[in-house]
Order: C-alpha cells, then sequence, then structure tokens
C-alpha cells in the first residue's frame, strides 16, 4: 500500500491564481484614483476659454519691436525699440466683433476696418486703414488671440503717405479689461459725455 504524502503548503501558483483577482481589483481602484487625479489637474491647468473681446473699458499695452523709415527721410513719427505706451478706451457693447479701434492700436490713429477683418470666437485677424495727424494712408495688420478679458496681439503698421516720412513698424500689443462699464471722458466744456455711445457710433462708422 502506497502512502501518497500531501504538502504542508500550497504552490504560491494556486495562490497566486486565486488572489488574481482581488489584487487586481485593487490595482484597478488604485488607477481609476489615479486617473481621476489627473483628469483634476489637466481641468486646473487648461487654458481661460477663447472668446471675443468683452464690453467695457479696456487698458492696452504697446511695445515696438521694430522700426525704421523706408524712405530714407525722417519718419511720420517717433519711436524707437523696447519703447512702451499704454492707452484706455471702451469697447461697447455690442461691438465686441468690431471694436473701436483705439482699444487696438491707441488714440493716435483715426481707423476703418477693411473688408475681410475677423474678430470672433477668441481670434483677431484685422486690417484697419488709417489716418494719424492727418496724413495717411497708413495700413495695420493686426493678428492675435483674446478671451473676454484679455488680448495678446501683434500689430504690423505701414506708411503710404503722400510726402515724405514713411515708416514701417511692428509692436506687441497686450491688453486687459479693466472694467465691465466704459469710463465717461470729459467733453471740452467740462461735463462728461456718454463713452458708450460715442465708441459705438464711431465702430459703426468704421
Amino acid at each position: 500500500m502506497v502512502i501518497r504524502s500531501v504538502p504542508r503548503y500550497r504552490s504560491s501558483t494556486t495562490m497566486r491564481k486565486r488572489g488574481d483577482p482581488m489584487r487586481i481589483l485593487i490595482l484597478a481602484s488604485v488607477c481609476l484614483a489615479a486617473g481621476c487625479g489627473a483628469a483634476e489637474e489637466k481641468a486646473a491647468d487648461a487654458p481661460a476659454a477663447a472668446a471675443s473681446m468683452g464690453a467695457g473699458q479696456w487698458e492696452t499695452s504697446f511695445e515696438t519691436t521694430a522700426f525704421r523709415s523706408t524712405d530714407g527721410k525722417t519718419p511720420l513719427i517717433k519711436a524707437a525699440v523696447g519703447e512702451k505706451a499704454t492707452s484706455s478706451a471702451c469697447l461697447a457693447a455690442g461691438s465686441e466683433s468690431k471694436p473701436e479701434p483705439a482699444v487696438l492700436v491707441g488714440p493716435a490713429y483715426k481707423c476703418t476696418y477693411q473688408p475681410g477683418s475677423y474678430i470672433k470666437s477668441g481670434r483677431l485677424n484685422a486690417q484697419l486703414n488709417c489716418t494719424r495727424d492727418g496724413k495717411g494712408p497708413i495700413n495695420i495688420s493686426l493678428s492675435g488671440t483674446s478671451t473676454a478679458d484679455t488680448l495678446d496681439a501683434t500689430a504690423e503698421t505701414t506708411s503710404f503717405l503722400a510726402g515724405d516720412g514713411d515708416f514701417t513698424m511692428k509692436q506687441k500689443i497686450l491688453a486687459k479689461r479693466t472694467g465691465p462699464t466704459c469710463q465717461a471722458p470729459a467733453a471740452a466744456d467740462g461735463n462728461s459725455t456718454d463713452a458708450s455711445a460715442s465708441a459705438s457710433a464711431n465702430a459703426n462708422a468704421g
């Protein structure tokens, strides 16, 4: 009669097989938790959604990155690489797709939008026909991105004057909305005027 010995311990292979479902469940839970954490981090790090510029008062800063005369004469304007300037202007409600040009290029230029200009859904691609101190034409091409409260763009300006002083210039433009309502500028008689109405009229004229 042969008596077979019974092993005191179960094989490690058998134990792994029996323990695998629980182990898989634990690992799946850990991976799921890690995935949720990663998703939350991505959501927190996501940039602000692109949108049209919001109505209100805007502060715009300009930095000259390139400037030169194109006719060898004294340029119409004085500028230097690295020079910075800041201005404030109103973007009237209802004119978000065609802001008052002063918001984009400053108050020194008087401009109208050219056909094909596009300012919508966080994208800016506009061409302006301008004059400065009554002289022109001066063409300004703008491209960049925006949110309801910010603008990040570049401007390329080229003049085609009847006389001397032609120039070309590039600028970095950063703007931010400082308030949802426009500041009323002081009129010549010292009284305030309706900034929104004024800006809307100018934008529609463009």
